[in-house]
Order: structure tokens, then C-alpha cells, then sequence
């Protein structure tokens, strides 16, 4: 079989089986769980409910862990105060434009970021959720001139 890159990492490797996109790294494998779980969490409803049944049964036999977490790491739990602050005001103005009646969100077909980089080079894409073959793509700089 020939070598494909890993999805996480980005380093070559010999897979064992045509459905092999992760490397046996460490952290590769890490990271293949991890999504492998967020995907279970997103679409399986049973998996769920077992998840957050598992959590709230851990959390009875460890009572007083996230007080004694936040005393022992002051600086990370102020971190995640202002944090909150932020998100709970992003949220709530979020939540005041979609419930005015006078400044509906409406989304634009047309918009988009400007992006201010130079991609040129030679990028492998990689497949992420349809299993197919890794291609090879050349980018080429075009001059602004002939715009």
C-alpha cells in the first residue's frame, strides 16, 4: 500500500487497511478518539444519554472536586471567569439581534472573509469523512496585475 498523511499530524505513514487516516502516534490516536466521540455525541442519542449519566454518576462519587480543582488552580479558573463574561455577552447579544423584530440575522450568499496569505506551494488534501484516495494539488501565484 503506499504511504498517506495522517490526518492529525500531517507526517507519512504506511496505513494497514483502506479506512486507516490516523498514524499509531499518540497523540494521533488521541485525537481519532476524541473525534471519534464528538461524532458518537453528535449523531448517537443513546450514546449520549450514557455519556451524561456516566458524568453525573462520577460527579456524586466525587463530591467537591471542582471546588478543590478551582482552589488549586486560581489562575486557570479566573481565566475561565473572563472568558464567561465574554461568551455571555456574545450570547446575549446574539440572543437580542435574532429576537428583534426590527434586525432579523439574515444570512448573505455572497459574503465572505478576506483572507490576506500567499497559499502556494505544492498540499496534499486529505479526505476527512468520505473514504477516498489522498490528492496531490499545486497551487501557483497569479500576479494582482492581471485582475
Amino acid at each position: 500500500m503506499e504511504q498517506i498523511p495522517c490526518v492529525n499530524c500531517g507526517k507519512f505513514f504506511i496505513p494497514r487497511n483502506r479506512s486507516q487516516n490516523y498514524c499509531t502516534d499518540l497523540d494521533c490516536q488521541r485525537s481519532r478518539k476524541a473525534a471519534w466521540q464528538r461524532y458518537k455525541l453528535r449523531t448517537d442519542t443513546d450514546y449520549r444519554t450514557q455519556q451524561q449519566l456516566s458524568q453525573q454518576k462520577w460527579l456524586q462519587d466525587n463530591p467537591g472536586y471542582w471546588k478543590r480543582y478551582r482552589q488549586q488552580n486560581a489562575d486557570k479558573a479566573e481565566r475561565n471567569r473572563v472568558l464567561q463574561i465574554i461568551r455571555n455577552r456574545r450570547n446575549r447579544q446574539l440572543k437580542t439581534l435574532t429576537d428583534s423584530t426590527h434586525n432579523p440575522l439574515i444570512a448573505k450568499m455572497d459574503a465572505r472573509k478576506p483572507y490576506h496569505f500567499n497559499l502556494v506551494g505544492r498540499f496534499y488534501l486529505v479526505p476527512v469523512i468520505a473514504k477516498m484516495d489522498v490528492s496531490k494539488v499545486y497551487i501557483y501565484g497569479v500576479s494582482d496585475t492581471y485582475r
